[in-house]
Order: structure tokens, then C-alpha cells, then sequence
């Protein structure tokens, strides 16, 4: 008769003997595989009423079965911060927090008015441990000592430092809360665990801060995007340790369905290190890059009515033909982008991020006015960044000489050589009648709600500062603005000339000497000389 094999866990107690440490020896031993901040229970070095606790969790996980979760009454504290709070309108609480107590049958949960970010912790003490019996697929058994505190989540508890569901044994996260789709058309939801768990150090325990939880990466308009995007998430270890990509109905009465789950493999690979300071970000392809979409080849979807925090940054690819728009998020489009590895060798080689244009917000006013760009994928360089400067500033002087030639009735030349003449003179007259025109753009723009008008007063505006183009009856509406502009902090002489320098922006004289405009006066010429 053959001899028997020693068990994983007595491999490792011998080999803890030894002086090997015992959860590092029995995963080398089994082949177990556990977050670096867990480690298991060596139930031969408990007393006797632990040991037997242990040994029943372990048996009822041997045999499939769930554990059994009882939460005990809340003490009179508790009671009484959930009363104001929902007396304040505070309904469900944020979070709904419980330490644990193992039982022979299961756990006992105690809620508590606070998680783990309590003191008494520290790097020797790290708090009460609770046998976890987590059942591998072949019938294994490990018993794992994990940290005491619970959440609840979706109406289950789960435990806080890894998802895994209390009365489960299978070791596996909690599937992501039920959302929403948040437009027709983004029916792919991508959503991570995030695992705030670092080097052994456990939430709570060492540091202070958020909890692991899942969070929505973006949302794709097809199944093949969001699988790219998850796959990319979990290529590499950090903090991302399950990725999922959802479906959601044609509309928001469907419950969605996760249809595709990907785990960080126990030997991916260690995260780049991110560039230091003045480092390039990413790796540039070979060629130039390619130019930016108009901003109306950039829509922002229809918003269901519902939809409070929509997704309303974008990131978009160049597919070498065109740009389109790979993922809706919400502010992750440089996580995505770093990912994916956007750049040479990656999926793809040039990306954008477009984001929500708030243009008052130095005035807190959060108004949204279309959408703007954000960021370039890969970074720029300090060569390019000063190429598309150099390209922006040409391009507004070729708008002006445009614009004047057109207006005036000359080629492009004669408005060449005509502001050439006329000097910085000629051109503060251009500016300040440009400035008044905006000025009363502006007033009639914020005098608007958000919507459809004002950003199509937003974009006029634009249109008028960057391509001098100029808006229906430009003339009258900033003679309006000035009529309406207090004239005690100013001269009216100076409303005088305002009027003046408008009337040459909108139609500029035939012969702006005759016409006594600055820049053109004898006297300005004696100056320049």
C-alpha cells in the first residue's frame, strides 16, 4: 500500500519549523494563491475553542455549503446616528460598517458607526483576525485569516479588504452594483475592483483613506472596445484586481448582465515606472501627429433625463483614416490612455481627450458650453508644444488679413501690407472693436441657460476671437453694449472712439488716412519716426 502524502498545510508547518514563515511556505507548498496582505490561519497554533471554530468553517466549506450570517442588534449609538441622519435627509447611509465574529455555523456581524479608519492600529497591532475557509475549485480547503471588517454592498455583506461575500466560500469579488446606462447607444459598461491594498499594508490598519471598491472605468458603444479596455486594466499588477465588462439593455428597464470577467494574473507583470519629472510620457509614432477633429465632429450623446454625473468625458483614437471616440468616462481618459499604452506599438497610435468646456469657471459658475480639449495622447513634446503654438499664432493672423480683405474689399495682399502701415496703432483699433463686439456676446451668452443657445453663442464667440468672423448685425449689437455700459468710469470721448474702432473692425475705410484713423495720422507716423 502506498504511502500516504503529507498535506500541504503539514509541508508547511514543517518548513515553518525550520524557520521558513508558515503562510509563505504553505503557498509554496499548495500553491495557493492570496493578496500579499492575507495571510492563513495555522490552526495548530490556536487554543483549543479557536481550533474548533476553524475546523467547523472548514468542514461546512468542504461540503459547499453557505455560511451562516446573523447581525446582531446595533448598539443604542448606532440607532441613533442612522435616526439623524435620516433626519437630515442622509438616506441610505454612505456606508453601513460591521466588525465580525466567527462562529461555529458562520459569523456574527456588530454594526458599527465606523469602518476601519479607527485608531488603536498600528504596524505590530493590526487588529482582530477572522478564519475565512475559502473552497478551490479541486475541493482544497484553506483557512484564511482575514481582517474583521465588513460593508454592506447591494444588500450583502462582504468582506472590506477583499469583496468577497461573508457567506461565501468561494474566494471570489462581489459582482459590481447594478448602473445604469447613462445614454442610448452606451450599453458597455466597464467596471474595476479597485484594491487599495499595498505591500501588506490593509485599510485602516497602516494608513487612512477611501475603501476597495468597484468603479466604472467608461462606457463603449461596442463589446469589442470594452474588452480591450479591461483586458488592458488587468495586464499588469497595481491596483486593479478584477475587471468586468457589463451589458445593459436598450433602455434603463433591462438589468444588466456581466458577460465577460478578467483577473490580474498572480505573475503579470510590474507597472512601468511613471516618467519623472520633464520625462516623456509615452512613445511617439513615427510621423506627424495628426490634427485635431472640429469640435462638431465631437458630439456629446443624448443624456437620459435621470443621468445627474454623466460620463461626459471622451477618449478618442485616430484609426488612421479618422478619429472616433473609443470610450465615454468619467475624467479616467489618462488612466485609459496609459493603459492601452496609446502611442508606438500600442492599439493605437494617437488619442485625444475631450472633456466639458466651462469657460466661467474662474467665477465658480459650472455652466457646460460644448466640449473642449483636454489632453493629447501621447504627451506632447516641448518641440511640438511650440510648433502648435507657432501654427495657432499664424493661423489668427492669416484670419485677420482674411477677414480684412474680405470686409475691406481688398486682396489679401493690400490687407497685408495695410496692417503693415498702420503698426500697433491700427491694430489696438482692430482689438478694442473685437473686444466690444465680444463684450456684447458675452452679456447675451451669460444672460442665457445652459443649453443648445448659449453654447451656439459660446461657439459665435469664438468663432469671432479666433477666425474674426463676425455675428449677425455685429454693428448694432455693440452699439447696444455701449449704450448700456456705465459711462462713469470712462470718457465719453473714449465711447466715442469705441464706436470709431468698431466701425473700422466690421467695415474698415477705404482710405484710413482720409478717414483719420489711428495708425494712419501724420502725427502717428512723426511718433514712429
Amino acid at each position: 500500500m502506498p504511502k500516504k502524502q503529507p498535506t500541504a498545510a503539514k509541508r508547511a508547518r514543517s518548513a515553518a519549523r525550520a524557520g521558513a514563515k508558515y503562510t509563505a511556505a504553505l503557498r509554496e507548498a499548495g500553491g495557493l494563491q492570496l493578496p500579499s496582505h492575507l495571510d492563513l490561519v495555522d490552526a495548530d497554533a490556536l487554543p483549543e475553542n479557536e481550533r474548533m471554530v476553524v475546523d467547523c468553517l472548514r468542514a461546512l466549506a468542504a461540503g459547499g455549503e453557505p455560511l451562516t450570517v446573523r447581525v446582531a442588534e446595533p448598539d443604542p449609538e448606532v440607532l441613533e446616528a442612522r435616526v439623524r441622519a435620516e433626519e437630515k435627509g442622509i438616506t441610505p447611509q454612505w456606508q453601513r460598517w460591521a466588525s465580525v465574529q466567527a462562529a461555529v455555523d458562520g459569523y456574527v456581524l456588530r454594526e458599527t458607526r465606523y469602518g476601519p479608519n479607527r485608531s488603536g492600529y498600528s504596524s505590530r497591532n493590526r487588529g482582530p483576525r477572522v478564519p475565512v475557509p475559502v473552497r478551490a475549485a479541486d475541493g482544497t480547503v484553506s483557512v484564511i485569516a482575514m481582517p474583521e471588517w465588513a460593508r454592506l454592498h447591494e444588500g450583502r455583506w462582504i468582506w472590506e479588504h477583499t469583496g468577497w461575500p461573508v457567506d461565501s466560500v468561494t474566494g471570489e469579488i462581489v459582482d459590481p452594483p447594478q448602473e445604469f446606462s447613462p445614454a442610448p447607444g452606451l450599453r458597455w459598461e466597464v467596471a474595476v475592483w479597485l484594491d487599495l491594498a499595498r505591500e501588506g499594508k490593509v485599510l485602516g490598519e497602516d494608513y487612512g483613506g477611501g475603501t476597495s471598491d468597484w468603479s466604472t472605468v467608461g462606457w463603449c458603444t461596442n463589446r469589442d472596445d470594452a474588452r480591450m479596455i479591461a483586458r488592458a486594466f488587468t495586464a499588469r499588477r497595481g491596483q486593479i484586481a478584477r475587471a468586468d465588462v457589463i451589458e445593459h439593455g436598450t433602455d434603463n428597464g433591462v438589468v444588466s448582465m456581466t458577460t465577460d470577467t478578467y483577473l490580474t494574473a498572480p505573475d503579470a507583470p510590474a507597472p512601468p515606472r511613471p516618467p519623472a519629472l520633464g520625462e516623456q510620457r509615452g512613445t511617439l509614432a513615427a510621423g506627424p501627429r495628426p490634427s485635431s477633429p472640429d469640435r462638431s465632429e465631437i458630439p456629446e450623446p443624448a443624456w437620459y433625463r435621470g443621468a445627474k454625473h454623466p460620463p461626459n468625458s471622451s477618449l478618442i483614437v485616430w484609426t488612421g483614416s479618422g478619429w472616433r471616440t473609443l470610450v465615454h468616462t468619467y475624467w479616467q481618459s489618462a488612466n485609459i490612455a496609459a493603459a492601452l499604452g496609446i502611442g508606438a506599438g500600442g492599439p493605437y497610435e494617437w488619442g485625444e481627450a475631450w472633456g466639458p468646456r466651462h469657460p466661467d469657471r474662474d467665477m465658480h459658475d459650472w455652466t457646460q458650453e460644448g466640449r473642449e480639449l483636454t489632453h493629447r495622447f501621447p504627451e506632447t513634446t516641448y518641440q511640438e508644444r511650440t510648433e502648435l503654438f507657432d501654427a495657432a499664432r499664424r493661423a489668427r493672423e492669416d484670419a485677420l488679413v482674411d477677414a480684412l480683405a474680405g470686409r475691406g474689399g481688398m486682396s489679401r495682399e493690400r490687407a497685408a501690407a495695410r496692417l503693415a502701415e498702420g503698426g500697433e496703432k491700427y491694430r489696438q483699433v482692430l482689438e478694442v472693436g473685437q473686444a466690444v463686439i465680444s463684450r456684447a456676446l458675452h452679456t447675451a451668452r451669460r444672460a442665457l441657460p445652459e443649453g443648445p443657445e448659449r453654447t451656439a453663442m459660446r461657439q459665435a464667440l469664438d468663432d469671432l476671437m479666433y477666425r474674426h468672423v463676425l455675428p449677425a448685425d455685429a454693428e448694432r449689437i455693440a452699439g447696444e453694449q455701449l449704450d448700456s455700459e456705465v459711462e462713469s468710469t470712462r470718457s465719453p470721448g473714449t465711447t466715442a472712439w469705441c464706436r470709431r474702432a468698431v466701425a473700422e473692425y466690421v467695415a474698415p475705410a477705404a482710405d484710413p488716412a482720409a478717414a483719420d484713423v489711428e495708425g494712419f495720422r501724420p502725427q502717428d507716423h512723426a511718433a514712429a519716426s
